[in-house]
């Protein structure tokens, strides 16, 4: 018998679970930099205006050029960075699942609660507050977002791939699918094993020959975002033409550093005599003497010269009448390039009604590109089998105009909407943790009842108050006021009986 126990326990013994368990640990910490390797540290060019304007003349030529331009510039501008972070902000991914290609009245309650549920859990383990936004920020950069995403039974991480290795060739269900150059671990074999197992069996594929090198990846698990929708043939930067006004920008600081160094520095000039026939009257040797003297003794910031002549100043600067910031005009020409208002940007003429007009106009391109992420989204749920009579509503909604927003469902909610929902997205309560935290608030920690408001009077009826015995009339109404707190006139009142 414990034989016969030994040899079932090596029969449970899963060897192909235990791989994927190790499959699964190992793709939960995904190396993004191996410091052992030099070739993952990353190379920058520092791009001049004139290579901007180069790329920019063919952007389907030089795709990657400008790509690579625009992720360099996005760390070295702060305020190109702070622009993409602007307009990433402006969704904070509020959603809720709502039933699709439903009938209420044929179908069953039990199941769709069921599978409502797995979607909500789906959602949930996909982290969207967290992951989408590195989406946004992206799109917005680079125009496209390629990713791939690792499944488990608790989560789904969503995985970014080199971009330069990447296209778009199809769209399935209004999504693109990534065609992805497999030569990629033709130098980067050891990265193979931290994508999902797709990667691997396509790149056998193609190392053997029976497919070249760009591969289709599959979908729904699969999938592309891109900024500029209408443009799916290259990828062309939402920002890149404002790149010639980040240059602008700094060209304009570095003038003014000098324009200021210059007008710092300062010189002393020591003057040989002279008569009227040209002879100096003091020994040049001696005169030289004493200028090095001089020279020898002064700051960085101040120069000497020893001249027999007179030296006139000759400036180049403006006249202080009608002067202009030449670096604040080059701050606002570049926030103008890019189509947004400067008055969001520390702008001293800010109006409030100015800036919400123009955040609600920005927000309209941000919220185009929330919409294809809710696409991939609902490709990705109705794939499943659970999930065909779901999809994900992306709101329109961001710190700007939550309150707006949740007024307006909320006053839908009172004319018998079902708004409630909405409502409580909009508020940053999903619809994942809207029952749950009623049953957890309510049922396990009673908070309910444990903190009732404290009631006075005018909530209260007539019978209540007298029950409690606060001075209130027989009638109702308000307890009766203190001598002190009567006027004059209230207090001839109360002697003549008018004031029970």
């Amino acid at each position: 018998m414990d034989e016969q126990k030994a040899t079932t326990g090596k029969k449970d013994f899963d060897l192909d679970g235990l791989i994927r368990d190790e499959k699964f640990l190992l793709m939960n910490k995904m190396i993004v930099r191996d410091l052992n390797d030099y070739r993952s540290s990353p190379s920058f060019t520092l791009y001049t205006k004139d290579d901007i304007t180069k790329y920019l003349s063919n952007p389907y030529k030089y795709e990657k050029q400008l790509r690579k331009a625009v992720v360099y510039i996005y760390g070295a501008s702060p305020h190109f960075r702070r622009l993409i972070q602007y307009f990433a902000g402006l969704n904070d991914l509020s959603y809720i699942v709502s039933p699709y290609r439903i009938d209420p009245k044929k179908a069953n309650v039990r199941i769709t609660n069921n599978n409502y549920r797995k979607v909500l859990n789906v959602l949930s383990s996909m982290s969207i507050k967290t992951q989408f936004p590195r989406i946004l920020v992206t799109c917005l950069r680079e125009d496209v977002f390629y990713g791939t995403m690792h499944i488990t039974p608790d989560s789904i991480t969503i995985q970014q791939l080199p971009s330069d290795y990447c296209s778009i060739s199809t769209i399935e269900g209004n999504v693109p699918n990534v065609t992805f150059n497999f030569q990629y671990f033709d130098a980067h074999p050891e990265l193979l094993d931290f994508y999902p197992d797709e990667f691997a069996a396509k790149y056998r594929k193609y190392k053997d020959g029976i497919v070249k090198r760009w591969i289709e990846l599959d979908a729904p698990t699969s999938f592309a975002i891109k900024a500029n929708s209408d443009i799916l043939d290259y990828a062309i930067p939402p920002f890149a033409g404002i790149l010639r006004e980040v240059y602008d920008l700094e060209d304009y600081k570095q003038m003014k550093l000098t324009k200021t160094a210059l007008e710092n520095y300062a010189m002393i000039m020591m003057r040989l005599p002279m008569d009227d026939e040209g002879n100096y009257l003091i020994d040049y040797d001696k005169a030289k003497a004493f200028w090095g003297n001089l020279d020898a003794v002064l700051p960085e910031e101040v120069g000497s010269v020893l001249t027999p002549m007179d030296l006139e100043k000759i400036s180049f600067e403006r006249s202080h009448t009608g002067d202009t910031d030449t670096i604040a005009d080059a701050e606002q020409n570049l926030f103008t390039a890019a189509g947004v208002s400067s008055l969001l940007f520390n702008n001293e003429k800010a109006s409030a009604n100015a800036l919400l007009l123009s955040i609600k106009a920005d927000q309209a391109i941000t919220f185009g590109i929330v919409k294809s992420i809710e696409d991939m989204v609902n490709r990705y749920i109705q794939y499943q089998g659970y999930g065909k009579n779901f999809k994900v509503t992306f709101l329109d909604v961001s710190p700007y105009n939550r309150k707006e927003q949740g007024d307006a469902y909320l006053k839908a909610a009172s004319y018998g909407l079902p708004t409630i929902s909405l409502y409580a997205a909009s508020q940053g309560l999903g619809q994942a943790e809207l029952d749950s935290m009623s049953y957890l608030e309510g049922e396990v920690l009673n908070l309910v009842d444990m903190f009732k408001p404290l009631r006075n009077s005018a909530q209260m009826s007539s019978d209540e108050i007298n029950s409690e015995g606060d001075g209130a009339t027989p009638d109702g109404g308000a307890p009766q006021k203190d001598i002190g707190d009567l006027t004059d006139s209230g207090e001839q009142n109360r002697e003549d009986g008018d004031d029970w």
